[in-house]
């Protein structure tokens, strides 16, 4: 019953605290992820666009920009290389309204590896700027293979999502634009799983935890659709262990953030559709900058990506 009358107030159950009045945005997240070429010399650069998300007023998300540059660079290299590394700047904010641009330059095509430069706009001007390696590399390659251990944390079945966690009023988790009951319809749709402080041991290292999935694509997508997912799902909710090992996540929400870069490694085929733990902590930071790093975990908790970031926080 008190369940119930906390979502009385919650309404409405589409959407998220960006949502534009009136408007529902139901598209899966790989149709709006997609991109269209609009140029190709076949000799050195590609020009392709894709949408910023419909109904959502937001400045543009940066996971949304590295995902649509990584499937424009797909389009650009010969299967079955898939992407195993992306570095990226963010540049300027970009708006909801206009199209964007992605101008892929093929830099080198070598006997195992291609590399490809991404320049990010919109209108005129210029957002991001991404390079990404690719190749055939995958953990099976070789005899001996390291990971990372995942820390001991319960499965997102034993968690509530977001949405239950502010119905039922539990402590803020940092995590901005909270969604609403149907995650698949947010502006960055990922059902999230916060895992609480008095869950992480101790000895993980790990400043703060959770588990994440993306609507499930076609498995014959091409790995790169997957990972291109992982990519938008990777810049999500970073920069609060900034905040929060700073001791400030209970203001983590009030705080003026932006991402100034994003670094990202893939050790492993992924999946859109499973669950993924990611674990976070934050090295350093002073009063306007820290730095965030994360590991991926799949659900048998083997490390299929790191990340890392640098961003601007003021309150």
């Amino acid at each position: 019953m008190m369940e119930e009358s906390l979502r009385q107030g919650f309404a409405p159950t589409f959407g998220d605290e960006s949502s534009i009045p009136g408007e529902v945005n139901r598209d899966p997240l790989v149709d709006r992820l997609a991109v269209r070429c609009v140029a190709d010399d076949d000799a050195s650069s590609a020009t392709f666009t894709g949408r910023p998300i419909a109904g959502f007023d937001q400045r543009t998300y940066g996971g949304h920009l590295l995902a649509q540059a990584t499937l424009a660079a797909t389009a650009t290299v010969q299967f079955p290389r898939t992407v195993t590394s992306l570095h990226a700047y963010f540049l300027r904010m970009g708006g909801k309204d206009i199209d964007l641009t992605y101008l892929v330059n093929r830099v080198r095509d070598g006997r195992t590896l291609s590399v490809r430069s991404v320049a990010i706009s919109q209108g005129d001007r210029e957002l991001a700027v991404a390079q990404m390696m690719f190749g055939s590399q995958s953990a099976h390659d070789d005899g001996q293979v390291y990971r990372f251990e995942a820390p001991h944390v319960p499965g997102p079945a034993e968690l509530p999502s977001l949405d239950q966690r502010r119905l039922l009023r539990l402590p803020d988790d940092g995590i901005k634009l909270p969604i609403r009951s149907d995650w698949r319809s947010a502006s960055r749709p990922l059902d999230i799983r916060y895992v609480d402080d008095a869950m992480l041991p101790k000895q993980s290292g790990a400043q703060r935890c959770f588990w994440f999935r993306a609507e499930d694509i076609a498995r014959d997508a091409g790995q790169n659709v997957h990972r291109a997912i992982m990519v938008f799902a990777s810049d999500r909710s970073l920069l609060p262990v900034i905040a929060k090992a700073r001791g400030e996540l209970d203001t983590a929400v009030r705080h003026t953030t932006a991402s100034i870069d994003h670094t990202l490694w893939f050790h492993d085929d992924v999946a859109a559709g499973r669950w993924y733990l990611y674990a976070q902590d934050s090295p350093f930071s002073n009063a306007t900058n820290g730095l965030a790093r994360g590991t991926i975990f799949d659900e048998h908790r083997r490390a299929v990506a790191s990340v890392a970031q640098q961003g601007l926080i003021r309150l």
